[in-house]
């Protein structure tokens, strides 16, 4: 777009001379560099004025509502760069109405990097400096708190989404093809999904009531020694069984295949199973062949943990058994691992929940 492609209308343009505008591309690019991004768009939208372009022309190419680069270009005709540059109110916040309060939700649903912060975490000074910038209101912090709170925003934790994970397939696997392993479960035949975790000696740590001002220590011993098991579930009967070994590969899983498959036979089995490498092993795969009568293999679509019934027997475990916990030895995690693993075994109940969504 240039100058032919304005309207016929006058339009009120700036005319700099070419040292301001210098001085301005030098301060649009300082501010690019210090992460003053909303000050960098100001300068932006000046510097495209004097190339000729209208404040509805910018407001389309900068993406920012007109009225604010109609505020920007009046700004900087009174008082020059200074008042494009980062301002500070004070006093009782006006209200924003009820259409200022959507755009605001829609800029906050979108998130900060989509707004131009590097960082991905909201916090309430960059939501006053967002309605200072979009709406031309001072907000002190403890004000947007409350704001927020009034649109119906609360501070959360995001949930893990695995990029790799494919939704088509996802979709494919919920609605067609678990359920026809259901339907293909004859009386008798026991429904399977396995899975492997690995338990650092240093234990993971979770939230836990504590005196206020004594936040409670968990030592740690900095090493990297871990304890490796394989586990598979029975979905009907919650019926548990796990194998523990030094690493994960086609070997150790192979040896874990025979432990579930003396555990079964001759039950017909309908084994789910993720994607990991080991899994589609080439005497991985001839195995399963050599079973085929009786045992039918399945594989999860790819990134799906929250599609295997055995994924939340580990989040269990933690809770349960290492959370927060110092294992001086190695041992001593694998003695409490072993422990909670056959109270799973003669207790099933406490795990039956976490199954029922497979049901």
């Amino acid at each position: 777009m240039g100058r032919e492609d304005l309207p016929s209308m006058q339009a009120r343009l700036l005319h700099l001379h070419a040292r301001t505008r210098q001085k301005l591309a030098r301060l649009k690019q300082e501010a690019e560099r210090g992460g003053a991004y909303r000050v960098a768009r100001r300068f932006h939208a000046v510097l495209l004025n004097d190339d000729g372009y209208t404040s509805g022309q910018i407001a389309a190419l900068l993406g920012t509502p007109r009225s604010r680069i109609s505020a920007w270009l009046a700004s900087y005709e009174q008082n020059g760069g200074e008042g494009l540059q980062e301002g500070a109110h004070t006093g009782r916040p006006p209200a924003l109405g009820s259409f200022d309060r959507g755009i605001l939700a829609d800029i906050l649903d979108s998130g900060p990097v989509a707004y131009g912060f590097l960082s991905g975490v909201w916090t309430s000074p960059m939501v006053s400096r967002i309605i200072e910038e979009e709406f031309g209101m001072g907000f002190h912090t403890s004000h947007v708190c409350r704001l927020l709170h009034e649109l119906g925003f609360s501070v959360q934790r995001p949930q893990r989404l695995l990029a790799c994970a494919d939704p088509i397939e996802q979709a494919r696997w919920r609605q067609h093809v678990y359920p026809g392993i259901k339907a293909s479960c004859r009386p008798g035949a026991a429904l399977l999904f396995e899975d492997e975790a690995s338990f650092r000696q240093d234990s993971t740590l979770h939230q836990t009531w504590a005196r206020k001002g004594c936040q409670p220590r968990v030592p740690v011993t900095g090493e990297r020694k871990s304890v490796k098991v394989f586990g598979c579930v029975e979905v009907y009967s919650a019926r548990f069984l796990f194998h523990y070994e030094p690493v994960f590969n086609a070997e150790t899983y192979l040896r874990f295949l025979e432990r579930v498959a003396r555990a079964y036979y001759p039950r017909p089995v309908h084994y789910i199973h993720d994607r990991a490498s080991y899994h589609r092993d080439s005497q991985v795969q001839d195995w399963f062949r050599e079973q085929r009568r009786w045992w039918h293999a399945h594989c999860l679509p790819k990134c799906s943990p929250e599609d295997n019934a055995a994924e939340p027997l580990w989040k269990h475990t933690r809770q349960h058994g290492t959370h927060n916990r110092y294992f001086a030895h190695v041992r001593e995690l694998w003695d409490t691992l072993t422990r909670l693993f056959r109270s799973i075994q003669h207790a099933p109940n406490q795990i039956r929940g976490y199954l029922s969504p497979f049901q």
